[in-house]
């Protein structure tokens, strides 16, 4: 699925490409969103919005963007009748921000995930979607991802017997200078990566987690990585006797995968969701 394939519509029948913002200019936004818009000959980039003035300069220079704001000036973006879209890649506390006046002005918003980092700000946005002409997404692929479509299809085939546990591991050593580690929980492996095994836990089950039966949150004072749980541990329960279990940390050699259990078999994926993994 390309990046615009959502916005369909208007710009697949006129042949126009859609115009995107790239709000937020860090890695996920330089390493995976602005190289793809290249590849889907339906979109392109005519506004970059960032805090960096030095990096607004670099980054416009190599893909001949024009039209750089800074983050204050969002709302003269809004108005300037450059883009039909907006790629948050800011900070997930930030996403709200610039999301629901997005909508409200009828550009489209093409989000990071989480959505926000509390229930009542993603209410926010979905509140400002319902009241727009404009649409929503969160930018997860892996409800598009040709291996993890093909394992879900296993499990649904009944291969695999009656799915009843998941178990997932997602860690990594991420430095203490990385902007993640500065902003307390809000930017730590919570909001990080523990939705990659949430949303496939709940991808597998097929249902919603009816309750949290264990949770806990380790700090290891020698990984530097301010304030904030570096490990986070979780046990789920789903609906028919059913339990996910997964860890994320950012103090922990590369481990991606989960693993689906039956009664008749078991699958594994490894990468499970990393981005840009053999």
């Amino acid at each position: 699925m390309s990046i615009a394939s959502f916005l369909s519509g208007n710009f697949s029948h006129s042949g126009k490409k859609v115009r995107y913002a790239v709000v937020g200019l860090g890695d996920i936004a330089q390493a995976a969103f602005m190289p793809a818009v290249k590849q889907t000959g339906n979109s392109e980039i005519t506004a970059l919005v960032t805090g960096d003035a030095e990096k607004a300069k670099a980054v416009a220079a190599e893909y001949g963007v024009k039209a750089v704001y800074g983050y204050e000036q969002f709302s003269e973006l809004l108005k300037s009748g450059l883009i039909d879209a907006v790629y948050l890649a800011t900070p997930n506390w930030r996403h709200a921000e610039f999301a629901v006046p997005a909508l409200r002005a009828g550009i489209h918003v093409f989000t990071e995930k989480p959505m926000e980092v509390t229930t009542a700000k993603c209410r926010e946005i979905m509140a400002a979607k319902e009241e727009s002409s404009a649409k929503l997404m969160v930018a997860y692929r892996l409800h598009f991802e040709p291996a993890t479509l093909s394992t879900i299809d296993m499990i649904r085939r009944g291969e695999l017997g009656e799915v009843n546990i998941f178990s997932s591991a997602f860690c990594q050593m991420v430095d203490p200078e990385n902007h993640r580690t500065k902003h307390g929980i809000e930017a730590g492996p919570l909001f990080d990566m523990a939705p990659y095994p949430i949303n496939a836990a709940r991808y597998v089950f097929s249902d919603e987690p009816t309750e949290v039966v264990s949770a806990v949150g380790m700090r290891h004072p020698e990984a530097g990585l301010g304030d904030l749980d570096d490990t986070i541990s979780a046990t789920l329960r789903f609906p028919g006797n059913r339990l996910a279990q997964f860890v994320v940390s950012y103090y922990g050699s590369t481990v991606d995968s989960f693993f689906a259990v039956g009664t008749k078999g078991s699958v594994q994926m490894n990468p499970g969701f990393g981005y840009g993994m053999p």
